[in-house]
């Protein structure tokens, strides 16, 4: 049976084929009675236009390629979501290539330079195997990945990492902001005593959070006690380990009457080490977390924390992925675009008298 082509559309519709393909493409407007001659006779012969044709044509594939780091860690659900609702409003379609480079890397996210082959051999399948015309890079941890991407003469957009190269865009969340906003809510609640258990101390994201912390702190007259800082490792284990100590290391006067975590699994660690000393949350510590990831609603009491809008990070890649491709939305204005997070008050935190 030989195919249905535009020209036949065409004819039985009653128009030119220019008409049918912007129909077809959404590309410019066609009046509303021809429009639905079009999409009839396109439903009656069953017509799906030739892809490889197009793009043959056109040079273009109307793919964006996702590179992944690794699917199952915390960020990346969320990102592809937002990248996805994009695109659903778009001619473009999505295709994903999975690193999995949790196991490989675990908490060594400064690793990754050694994961640097690996990434860009992925990065040449997309493009010149798959051949999209776009590539969102998807980081499972907020750092530099400056000089890890190699040019490939087709748009770059990284989300949840930043980079300074010059033919990549970034997409991430205030980390310092957000910690000032988390510290303030402490200290208006009648907090002085403010311990932190900090992620992996040379990481860019605990350095940004505890410069917000100190902003806090400042804005306040109010200064950080450096002797209640413990360097955790952003696994719930090292929540426990530090708060233990700092339990240990605490009388009934010096004990603080809150603990800032740099994220939600240290600060279910430090809330199990707080109940294991017969003491409560929040009436006796309130603690705060970082990131609202699931089990931060479901712990009891229910986990005060920072909320990174992980959807409106992947959207805002997928639109300038977009854009950088020529779509009606323009010009892209900045090469690296924050996305603001939010205080998610909930039942850890006590006001003092």
């Amino acid at each position: 049976m030989t195919p249905i082509t535009i020209k036949d559309i065409a004819r039985e519709a009653g128009v030119s084929t220019a008409t049918v393909s912007y129909v077809i493409n959404g590309s410019k407007p066609v009046m509303p009675e021809k429009r639905q001659r079009v999409l009839d006779v396109i439903s009656k012969t069953n017509y799906q236009p030739n892809r490889v044709a197009k793009s043959l044509r056109t040079k273009k594939t109307n793919i964006i390629g996702i590179l992944a780091e690794d699917i199952l860690e915390f960020p990346t659900v969320g990102i592809i979501n937002g990248i996805s609702e994009y695109i659903e409003k778009t001619d473009y379609n999505i295709l994903l290539n999975d690193l999995r480079m949790l196991d490989s890397l675990f908490n060594q996210y400064d690793q990754i330079i050694h994961q640097k082959d690996k990434i860009n051999n992925a990065l040449s399948f997309l493009v010149f195997g798959a051949k999209v015309d776009a590539v969102i890079y998807v980081g499972m941890f907020n750092r530099d990945i400056t000089g890890i991407l190699s040019n490939i003469n087709k748009p770059i957009i990284v989300a949840y990492s930043t980079s300074s190269d010059e033919h990549i865009c970034s997409v991430n969340h205030d980390n310092e902001n957000s910690a000032t906003e988390l510290t303030r809510h402490l200290i208006e609640n009648g907090h002085k005593r403010i311990a932190v258990i900090t992620g992996l101390a040379h990481t860019a994201p605990a350095q940004m959070r505890l410069k917000g912390i100190n902003r806090a702190f400042k804005e306040a007259n109010l200064v950080l006690d450096s002797t209640m800082i413990r360097n955790g490792d952003w696994e719930r284990a090292s929540g426990y380990a530090c708060m233990k100590d700092l339990l240990e290391h605490s009388t009934r006067d010096t004990l603080p009457t809150a603990v800032l975590a740099m994220n939600d699994l240290m600060a279910i660690g430090a809330m199990d080490a707080i109940r294991d000393a017969k003491l409560k949350v929040p009436e006796d510590i309130s603690v705060v977390g970082f990131d609202n990831r699931n089990v931060s609603n479901f712990v009891f009491p229910k986990l005060t924390t920072v909320e990174i809008d992980l959807e409106a990070i992947g959207y805002s890649a997928a639109k300038i992925a977009t854009q950088k491709l020529g779509g009606a939305e323009g010009h892209v204005d900045s090469q690296n675009i924050i996305i603001p997070s939010k205080v998610i008050m909930r039942d850890t935190v006590a006001r003092l008298k």
